[in-house]
């Protein structure tokens, strides 16, 4: 048995925080959170502290991409140039890094191939430090569509419910579907690609297995396509039209929150992109091109109309969930918490979005996304009160994955290089 002294536990569940409580936990699980120094413990029992910090459950990200992961490359250049063993290595070490950022459950929203099913399988062995991981497999699109090049194009309702199957038949956690196009070479993100009944077929199929399914949607009528065919969760809904605007629909907006669709808006794809150029046009010796100004102007646009979504859904009372769409950058997951906030989310309910909503979003809620007892032991260590001030959720100094301690930032190597790879930190008895 372990136990994990905690200064403030914010829980997951809502309710206000606990303050100087133990967590004891057994086999990987929480057996009991009391306060501290309430029951008798052995003098050579396993403790770990670390004073004036926060504990919450682990973060979940409901939407990332492993294979990528590799800068401002392209989609193509990735497909094109590089192989499924590197992406297969490259994924293994961007779970790592969101690891590191506090997130013990993530969920792969398409790949190539096989891709990440070796991942998951390696991170369900033991063989890399990682979150837990679900994965969608190649996601479902039609010919030509967005990522296509993950190899299962499939049109027709027909077809699309073979491929379903087939995905299911493999082990897939959850069925991915492209409603629209996207960053794809080709395709046209203004524009729906399914229509509801191939959509409707994807998503019987994995319900007909007490699975989930979820649509990219960027442009409008995508999303009003998934929310007919039946969708469990819709990804982005940018309400993109074809004449480049985006525009809020509340018909579809109220029949969303009527169905009690989970919305993961990916709030921050692009942010870092926005912040470089606003930094490049505020300096002194730097002006921007006539392509980066089109660019920023392009990505606020987004943005702006993004938060103003986002609130709006709020106010409606639907669920919101934190995903990243990590396709650049791996480990940048708080930053999407914030903008949250800055949406109108309050700090309680930013973190319940990245905890114990989400945990119901996927289907896992009765085993991660609070800190209770019969719970798997997956919490952190924040430096901060992140109800005070939501930027400390960036601060992770300690990670506590199935009970044990995989990552300890006070123990990283003076070069940089993250210590403790084999997920042991040493702990103290009490004295």
């Amino acid at each position: 048995m372990e136990l994990y002294l905690a200064d403030t536990l914010i829980d997951g569940t809502g309710e206000k925080p606990k303050t100087n409580v133990e967590i004891l936990v057994d086999g990987g699980r929480i057996k009991e959170v009391v306060p501290a120094g309430s029951v008798p413990r052995p003098s050579d029992i396993s403790v770990y502290s670390l004073p004036g910090s926060t504990v919450l459950p682990g973060f979940i990200d409901v939407h990332t991409h492993l294979m990528f992961g590799a800068g401002a490359r392209s989609y193509e250049d990735v497909i094109n140039n590089d192989s499924d063993d590197l992406m297969i290595i490259r994924g293994s070490r961007n779970a790592y890094l969101h690891l590191r950022a506090g997130v013990t459950m993530l969920r792969d929203c398409g790949a190539r191939n096989k891709v990440t099913f070796a991942i998951r399988e390696a991170a369900n062995a033991g063989i890399i430090l990682s979150p837990r991981i679900h994965i969608s497999g190649r996601p479902l699109t039609i010919t030509g569509g967005h990522f296509w090049w993950c190899n299962e194009e499939a049109d027709g309702v027909d077809g699309v419910r073979a491929a379903t199957r087939k995905l299911l038949k493999e082990g897939v956690d959850f069925i991915k579907i492209m409603a629209s196009g996207g960053g794809t070479q080709g395709t046209d993100s203004t524009r729906a690609s399914y229509t509801v009944e191939e959509m409707a077929a994807a998503t019987f199929e994995a319900h007909q297995v007490g699975k989930k399914a979820t649509a990219h949607t960027l442009a409008a009528e995508s999303v009003e396509r998934a929310v007919e065919a039946g969708l469990d969760q819709i990804e982005h809904f940018n309400f993109l039209h074809p004449d480049g605007s985006r525009i809020w629909d509340q018909v579809v907006a109220d029949k969303i929150v009527q169905k009690g669709m989970v919305l993961s808006p990916t709030i921050q794809t692009g942010y870092r992109q926005i912040e470089t150029l606003q930094n490049k046009a505020a300096a002194e010796d730097e002006i921007l091109t006539e392509l980066e100004e089109k660019q920023l102007a392009a990505g606020l646009y987004k943005l702006e109309t993004k938060l103003e979504f986002i609130g709006r859904f709020k106010d409606m009372g639907a669920p919101i969930v934190a995903g990243t769409d990590a396709i650049s950058v791996f480990g940048d997951y708080a930053v999407g918490l914030e903008l949250f906030h800055r949406a109108g989310l309050s700090p309680m309910e930013v973190i319940i979005s990245a905890t114990s909503l989400a945990a119901k979003a996927i289907g896992v809620e009765d085993e991660l996304g609070t800190v209770k007892p019969g719970m798997l032991a997956d919490f952190i260590y924040l430096d901060g009160d992140p109800l005070e001030n939501v930027q400390k959720l960036n601060n992770v100094e300690t990670v506590v994955l199935n009970g044990k301690v995989v990552v300890d930032k006070r123990l990283d190597m003076a070069v940089g290089l993250p210590a403790l790879a084999d997920g042991d930190v040493k702990m103290s008895p009490i004295v």
